[in-house]
């Protein structure tokens, strides 16, 4: 299960990269073409602004796409006689690596976008909890498609 680790933690890490800077191009284009307003013109905290709150369904779906995409790759690089048992093992390994790069991303670190564990666990619900499914099955969408 822990073969190809720090690889493997290379690829999710860019997958998870990949997957904010598309939420937050997501919620520019939407203040910027649309009008949607962010937390400053709306006078409001960063997960309460509406620009944050009409992307959370987005975020999920970000996220299904992506981390397949990448694990697909990843998957085109390692060498193994079980597919299906790697993948598992990988989307494992990814899931328990964004929960905790998370926490200390947008928990821990203090930044213009920190949250509290009450804001991220509780308020956030129930989007955080999907898009951590969303990783977890990105190896049934490859399956579904590789097989």
């Amino acid at each position: 299960m822990f073969n190809n680790l720090g690889i493997s933690f290379l690829w999710m890490l860019l997958a998870y990269t990949v997957a904010t800077l598309v939420v937050f191009i997501h919620m520019l284009i939407s203040n910027k073409s649309f009008g949607v307003q962010n937390a400053k013109q709306a006078g409001t905290t960063f997960l309460k602004s509406p620009v944050y709150v009409k992307s959370r369904p987005y975020q999920v779906l970000y996220n299904v796409l992506i981390f397949p995409i990448f694990l697909w790759l990843y998957s085109k690089g390692i060498d193994t006689d079980n597919i299906k048992e790697f993948m598992l093992n990988t989307v494992i390994q990814w899931t328990i690596l964004s929960i905790i790069i998370d926490y200390i991303s947008w928990v821990l670190i203090p930044h213009k976008f920190r949250l509290t564990h009450k804001e991220f666990y509780i308020d956030y619900q129930p989007y955080i909890t999907l898009i951590y499914v969303a990783i977890f099955v990105s190896h049934y969408i490859v399956g579904f498609f590789i097989s």
